[in-house]
């Protein structure tokens, strides 16, 4: 397979992530994993293939890969400042799964703070665009007037601006369709699943359905606005709104789900391994166990690291809260994660190594 640049977007460029030949998520080039596996060098080469990988499985339909990329570059970012200027890019993508998964407001929030500072027309174009989508498919298409607009400014070729266009003409109808032959086939599915939509919201029959085969990512991104494409179609009903799983480490330790607070008895170690995943993004089961376990042979660290998932699933109540696939460590999509960790009152109650923590800070 070969990916699709992201949409209305482009792959990274000055990296080596512009290779010839086939690849997909699951399959990169060599050389793209021989520089993820070097220690500090090549960390923006690093940061970028990290978002390139992230965009690929997100377009395969596989949005917990696609999380764990973008949450992985985002923890070089916050522990390299070389990677820094890949933030707003990675935090485009990271908003982009919220909306999939139907987390509207996260993905509002992350789109706002990729546009914070001085960021480029590139990340500017993506995060507007976020916006736009994002509240065209909560039904805010004041709203996701405005952003389809400032995408438009920001456009990158006249190609995505045929692109944007067509997408504003479904919140803002009259504003003008571009001809179907100068848009993308991602753009020209979603406004087919629309026009559909349109004609069975209306009680009149639908000649042909589009054929949604090869667009996974468009599939989960529209699912949500045409219900009765979707009943027609047979797709499944769209994931439900992730619950929230924040890390309490100040005056008490243990985990908010939601309304509800959960202690951790015991030692915290297993806290902290839940830490460096929620801040640093999914890696490597050895780089974790470096930074939060100490010492010990790998044989020993392995099974720390397998008690304290065991722990971790346990008092979350879901055992697919903290994944370990392919020898790497991994947050689940289900739940949207945050921490304590950089700010509030009192200190840390955190077991373990906290020098990765200090890293981050700015």
């Amino acid at each position: 397979m070969t990916p699709l640049p992201p949409p209305l977007g482009r792959w990274a460029a000055g990296t080596p992530l512009e290779p010839a030949g086939r690849w997909s998520w699951r399959e990169p080039p060599a050389a793209w994993l021989t520089l993820l596996a070097t220690g500090g060098r090549g960390v923006p080469q690093r940061a970028a293939i990290l978002h390139d990988l992230g965009w690929a499985a997100l377009l395969a339909g596989d949005v917990a890969a696609a999380a764990g990329q973008f949450e992985e570059g985002m923890g070089l970012v916050r522990a390299q400042r070389s990677a820094r200027p890949w933030r707003g890019a990675l935090l485009v993508g990271l908003a982009t799964v919220d909306r999939v998964q139907g987390a509207f407001e996260a993905s509002l929030s992350r789109a706002r703070e990729a546009l914070g500072g001085q960021v480029g027309a590139g990340v500017a174009f993506g995060a507007h665009l976020t916006l736009a989508t994002t509240t065209r498919v909560m039904g805010d298409p004041l709203v996701s007037v405005r952003h389809h607009y400032a995408a438009l400014r920001y456009a990158p070729s006249p190609e995505a601006a045929a692109d944007v266009q067509a997408l504003l003409d479904l919140v803002h109808p009259g504003s003008g369709r571009p001809d179907e032959a100068l848009l993308s086939q991602g753009v020209q599915l979603r406004l087919a699943l629309q026009d559909a939509e349109s004609v069975l919201r209306s009680g009149l029959p639908v000649g042909l359905l589009p054929d949604v085969s090869g667009f996974p990512f468009e599939v989960l991104d529209e699912s949500r606005s045409v219900p009765r494409v979707r009943a027609a179609l047979g797709w499944p009903e769209p994931p439900g709104t992730p619950g929230a799983a924040r890390l309490v480490t100040r005056g008490r330790l243990g985990v908010q789900r939601g309304l509800t607070f959960v202690p951790m008895r015991g030692e915290g170690r297993s806290l902290a391994v839940l830490a460096y995943l929620i801040e640093r993004g999914g890696a490597p089961w050895p780089v974790v166990a470096d930074a939060v376990l100490g010492e010990g042979t790998q044989k020993a660290l392995y099974g720390q690291v397998r008690y304290h998932l065991s722990r971790l699933r346990s008092l979350l109540g879901d055992a697919g809260a903290v994944r370990l696939r392919g020898g790497r460590l991994s947050l689940g999509p289900q739940w949207v994660w945050s921490t304590d960790l950089r700010g509030g009152p009192g200190p840390c109650l955190l077991d373990g190594p906290l020098d990765w923590l200090e890293m981050n800070a700015d």
